[in-house]
């Protein structure tokens, strides 16, 4: 593979900065968008004028992507799923405690205090213990997601007027939320490790697109109707976000 070069193409008056790579493996050009940026993967026989039209052709996608990754914030932190780790609940640090243990086979987390207690498989290697204490993680953050969004989704369909929504939980790394067109709201059970003011502000935006599903005037006044210090609360998000992804 040839060293990345750094170019750009201007699209609906933005800036895309892109990475491309070479190889001559690849037959055709394929486009990646991460918290890492956006990556081209090209054969090492195009064009960088062939290339740049196809992020051109690309701009509305990319675009896109990008405003999904900046909605999340920033790069993630590294997670290494080990004791001596911080994770949150509710805005609230818990330190992991993973304890080996030779009668354990799948990780169920609990919470003693401050701390996340993980069970673990012993005798296994390193990897696969990581991965069944994420994914003991996982699943106690889901539980606790499943018991808070719909009673909070509840109280903003009331504070609203409307019936409540049917709330589902989702895994979605891209997005804190979404409502379709049939008033189902899917929260990423990641939120769940934010402050609750910071859960309230994502199920009230959600909620108020029952009503509105486009980002109009009268969908921002619904919004700053109910929660007046939204604008706040956004700027929380976007700021602390990346803590809550892995």
């Amino acid at each position: 593979m040839m060293p990345a070069s750094t170019q750009f193409v201007d699209f609906g008056g933005e800036r895309i900065v892109y990475a491309v790579e070479r190889t001559a493996r690849r037959k055709t050009v394929a486009i990646s968008v991460g918290y890492d940026g956006v990556r081209v993967l090209a054969p090492s026989d195009v064009d960088d004028t062939d290339i740049t039209e196809v992020v051109r052709k690309k701009g509305p996608w990319v675009l896109k992507k990008q405003a999904l990754y900046r909605e999340l914030g920033g790069n993630p932190p590294f997670r290494e799923f080990i004791s001596g780790e911080t994770y949150h609940y509710l805005g609230r640090p818990y330190r992991l405690k993973v304890i080996p243990d030779t009668n354990t086979i799948v990780t169920r987390i609990t919470a003693r205090g401050a701390m996340l207690i993980a069970p673990a498989p012993s005798g296994v290697d390193a990897a696969i213990r990581r991965s069944s204490v994420r994914s003991g993680l996982r699943l106690w953050y889901r539980d606790k997601a499943k018991i808070h969004f719909p009673k909070r989704a509840k109280a903003m369909a009331n504070l609203l007027g409307i019936p409540t929504p049917v709330v589902q939980i989702v895994d979605q790394s891209k997005r804190w939320g979404s409502c379709d067109a049939h008033g189902k709201i899917r929260l990423n059970w990641r939120l769940v490790m934010a402050p609750m003011a910071l859960v309230d502000y994502v199920i009230a935006h959600e909620t108020c697109h029952i009503l509105e599903h486009n980002h109009s005037h009268r969908f921002w006044r619904s919004l700053e109707t109910i929660m007046p210090d939204y604008e706040l609360r956004v700027r929380q998000l976007d700021r602390n976000g990346r803590m809550y992804i892995w």
